[in-house]
């Protein structure tokens, strides 16, 4: 522990019977990943053709990413470390900002995305074609005043690839995750047995996260953010197009399938638009690498 490094409150286990929540986000990793018919996470974002439907736009301005950037809050000339860029909502605003960033993208077609729109904003990005899980820190050029991963938690061993986010940060890391099911993933749920003929289970959640993070000996602070109970998607075809390319599903074979979940499960607006009601949470996770040291053995009570 050096000087600065301020200790975390104490966390015994009375018990003796605390989860193992990284083996748990595994577990629930890997039953996500096996759901047949599973084509999301960087697998998805590898066929250019998702890619074109879901990232077709330029990465302009949206209240969501506007409230992440004041959270961020980066000193001019700050070094940033993106972990799954995507097509830059973030890693191109900070570059405009005098930031200088470092992004991780596995995937190719993103990647060509996220180097047009660089190229649009006239800015300039450093990018590491590689999944985070094959990435060493110390070949980045950190460590990285700011390390960002924003819905790109993709990794089954998540202590791993957060203990590396960690060594690779001199300030602050900070993290964005689902804290309950997206609105999409609702539908998938629903659609999933009729189009593959097998359950669609969800990813692991935030607070699963935060429960790994303290078994590191880590104490983040943890934001809730609702994220609206409205989400409007576009006409019928529009909708059944969109679901059609989350469920692999796009030689038409089960738009019949999928547009009669969509009449079942959304509502059609007067301007025909197809709207979803689910209230749909996130969270904001994150902690000073300044201050605190991975640890080994801390286990939260409850």
């Amino acid at each position: 522990m050096t000087e600065s490094t301020v200790p975390g409150p104490p966390s015994p286990d009375p018990y003796g019977d605390a989860v193992d929540w990284n083996a748990t986000w595994m577990a629930r990793k890997k039953r996500h990943v096996a759901i047949p018919g599973f084509r999301e996470g960087p697998g998805f974002f590898q066929q250019p053709a998702n890619v074109a439907r879901f990232f077709s736009r330029p990465a302009t301005p949206s209240p969501r990413f506007d409230r992440q950037l004041a959270l961020l809050r980066p000193r001019p000339r700050a070094s940033v470390l993106d972990i799954g860029p995507g097509p830059g909502h973030l890693a191109i605003p900070l570059a405009a900002d005098g930031s200088s960033v470092v992004a991780v993208e596995p995937a190719a077609p993103m990647r060509e995305v996220l180097a047009r729109n660089a190229d649009d904003a006239g800015v300039a990005l450093e990018v590491v074609p590689s999944a985070w899980e094959d990435v060493e820190p110390s070949d980045l050029g950190g460590p990285f005043e700011l390390v960002v991963a924003s819905f790109s938690l993709s990794m089954v061993d998540i202590r791993a690839a957060l203990e590396k986010m960690h060594a690779a940060c001199s300030g602050e890391v900070h993290l964005w995750w689902f804290l309950t099911p997206p609105p999409w993933g609702r539908v998938l749920q629903e659609l999933w047995p009729g189009v593959h003929g097998a359950e669609y289970h969800f990813e692991p959640m935030a607070g699963c996260l935060f429960n790994v993070l303290l078994q590191m000996g880590l104490y983040p602070a943890f934001e809730p953010e609702f994220t609206g109970s409205v989400h409007r998607y576009g006409t019928l075809e529009e909708t059944v197009d969109e679901f059609a390319h989350r469920m692999n599903r796009r030689d038409g074979t089960h738009d019949d399938v999928i547009r009669e979940g969509v009449r079942r499960l959304f509502r059609q607006e007067r301007d025909g638009v197809w709207v979803l009601d689910h209230p749909a949470w996130q969270a904001h996770i994150w902690w000073s690498a300044r201050d605190q040291a991975v640890s080994e053995g801390i286990h939260p009570v409850y």
